[in-house]
This record gives structure tokens, sequence and C-alpha cells, in this order.
């Protein structure tokens, strides 16, 4: 199902399941993309999936973990 499609018929994903794109990511960490790409590349900040070699997704439960590291 696309995200359209959720959002359409208003259906929730746990955060467990969910997964950000980088922009998406990087809103929810306050982020820019160039400090997301910098930190993938230096092994720091969220961890991340690359579905393949031009797409990156960043998995619900590892930003809000990366997050919650990061503001303590």
């Amino acid at each position: 199902m696309s995200a359209a499609h959720l959002r359409r018929h208003r259906i929730t994903v746990p955060t467990q399941l969910r997964s950000y794109t980088p922009d998406e990511a990087a809103a929810q960490t306050g982020l820019t993309l160039e400090e997301l790409r910098r930190m993938r590349e230096s092994g720091q900040g969220p961890a991340f999936v690359a579905v393949s070699k031009r797409t990156i997704r960043y998995l619900g439960p590892d930003v809000e973990k990366w997050r919650e590291q990061v503001v303590r």
C-alpha cells in the first residue's frame, strides 16, 4: 500500500512498523538532509536501511531511539 492510500483511508501505521524517507527523518530529527547524509557516510546518526543504491529508509523505532539519545 502506498503512503497516499494509507492517508486517504486514514490508516495509522504503528511507529514500530513505520519507515521514514530521508526527508521525513530529517523533519523528525530536526536535521537537514545534508546532515543526515554526512552522518550516514560517517556511521553516525539514526540507523538506516539501504533498500537499493538510491533508496534509503529509516525505521521508526531507530529514529525515536536516536532522538531520545541526543536529547538527553
